[in-house]
């Protein structure tokens, strides 16, 4: 890119879409957020809308565009590219009927896949399409992910990256194909899926017109949201270690090689493929860690994450209250699918504050025990954990995080590191990931007085929540 160039990024998320336009090294120059729709054309319309909103506020438009955003989400087009339905979202429970009666085997599933039959994967929603809208199926002339799709939108060209192909359920992590016996059951070829590149090859040049915007601008399907926002805070290699803070919290360990099958299994893990195609990342999840905060605050009468530095103010650490952050059952490091939140020590002498962080010391506590039992099974010793997401703007979450993490903690200087390393990606378009600069990173000052005071903390959370 030219020295004084811009780069736009787009992260379409589950909740929000983000456009922003940055520097060569990640610097924001202007972002736009809005909700995101559910149904594709009004998401193009939201994510061109967005861009040219960035170039009026820039003053200029970008070089290259990056699209990093949710996996599993999809959305079945036409031969003309028209979507058959609205977006059918990860979490929509349609499907789990019928992945489950074709009775897959779980271990190599896991071997070929990385990760086991579910029914937020795109291949339950073929099978659930199959039988209860065959029209819509018989009509797909190719299946788009949302960020595909967005990217087909904005280029005319259909392609996928290897992270977002992997959780389809359809691809063989091993081979670098999708899985013609897997696309079979759903009536399926592989033709109807979307060919698979690299994460820094551009998809095409913009082929609509977007104020502001130059048509041309080659646009570039940077990944998985989790797997662009860990390589843009530098995780690249076993010994990096990154903790992806939201509604959901994922932790990603980089590994030489996937884990046994059924250790995965056991321990609820998937096994990535690493965004550029050289390692494994193990990733674990807490699907209700902002969402614990978020279920906490509408018990206070509806207060927002904007009120709880405040709110955490004084509060004095540790709580002394246990907190098993499961609001809807636990996914890692020990799968229980009908494990609920506890709070345990909590007294008539504690108030609104003690309440709320006591639920981020739950998050926290999770997380470092999910920490240790993925950098176990990928054998590297970690060296730093690189935090990134809405929360490391809450300095008591930070002050927690750095508190319980067995190793230093990087916190990720990028109000949304996601949409920032998807443009970095997109200005390495046609060249290696590897010179992709890393956003800045502070670390966070060791308490030592505070980690002493978490060690038994962490003791009696492990007595309560491990099996």
């Amino acid at each position: 890119m030219t020295p004084n160039g811009l780069l736009a990024g787009i992260d379409v998320g589950t909740t929000h879409v983000k456009v922003g336009f940055f520097d060569g090294r990640g610097g924001e120059v202007a972002c736009v957020r809005r909700k995101t729709p559910s149904d594709l054309p009004a998401l193009v319309k939201v994510v061109t809308d967005a861009l040219g909103e960035c170039a009026e506020r820039a003053g200029r438009g970008p070089e290259a565009i990056g699209i990093a955003g949710m996996a599993e989400t999809g959305v079945p087009l036409d031969a003309e590219g028209r979507p058959l339905t609205p977006l059918i979202w990860w979490n929509d429970p349609r499907g789990a009927a019928e992945i489950a009666e074709l009775g897959l085997d779980d271990a190599t599933l896991y071997a070929a896949a990385g990760r086991w039959a579910d029914a937020k994967a795109p291949l339950a929603k073929w099978l659930w399409l199959r039988r209860h809208e065959p029209g819509v199926l018989k009509a797909m002339r190719w299946w788009a992910g949302a960020p595909e799709a967005v990217a087909y939108a904005l280029t005319g060209v259909l392609r996928t990256n290897a992270t977002l192909a992997a959780r389809t359920l359809a691809y063989d992590v091993r081979t670098g194909r999708y899985d013609a016996d897997l696309i079979a059951e759903a009536g399926l070829d592989g033709d109807r899926l979307p060919p698979v590149i690299g994460a820094a090859e551009p998809v095409g040049g913009l082929v609509v017109d977007v104020p502001g915007v130059r048509r041309g601008a080659p646009v570039v399907i940077a990944g998985h949201d989790h797997a662009v926002g860990a390589w843009a805070a530098g995780v690249r290699r076993p010994g990096d270690v990154a903790d992806s803070l939201g509604t959901a919290e994922a932790l990603m360990v980089p590994a030489e090689r996937a884990p046994d099958p059924r250790t995965g299994i056991a321990l609820g893990v998937t096994a990535d493929p690493a965004l550029d195609g050289e390692r494994t990342v193990l990733v674990g999840g807490l699907p209700t860690s902002g969402a614990m905060l978020d279920w906490a605050l509408r018990l206070l009468g509806g207060k927002g994450y904007d009120d709880l530095p405040v709110l955490l103010d004084g509060v004095r650490l540790p709580t002394g209250i246990v907190v098993e952050p499961y609001l809807r059952g636990r996914v890692a490091p020990a799968p229980d699918r009908g494990r609920r939140a506890v709070l345990a020590g909590l007294d008539a002498a504690h108030g609104p504050g003690e309440l709320l962080a006591a639920a981020v010391e739950g998050t926290c506590l999770h997380a470092r025990w999910m920490l240790d039992e993925l950098a176990a099974v990928a054998g590297a010793v970690p060296e730093r954990l690189a935090v990134f997401g809405g929360q490391v703007r809450i300095p008591a979450w930070m002050r927690v995080k750095a508190a319980v993490s067995p190793v230093p903690v990087e916190i990720v200087r990028c109000r949304d590191a996601v949409c920032a390393g998807a443009a970095l990606i997109a200005g390495r378009a046609g060249g290696s990931l590897a010179d992709v600069p890393v956003l800045p990173r502070e670390r966070h000052s060791d308490e030592l007085g505070l980690r002493a005071a978490y060690r038994p903390q962490y003791e009696t959370f492990l007595s309560r929540a491990a099996p």
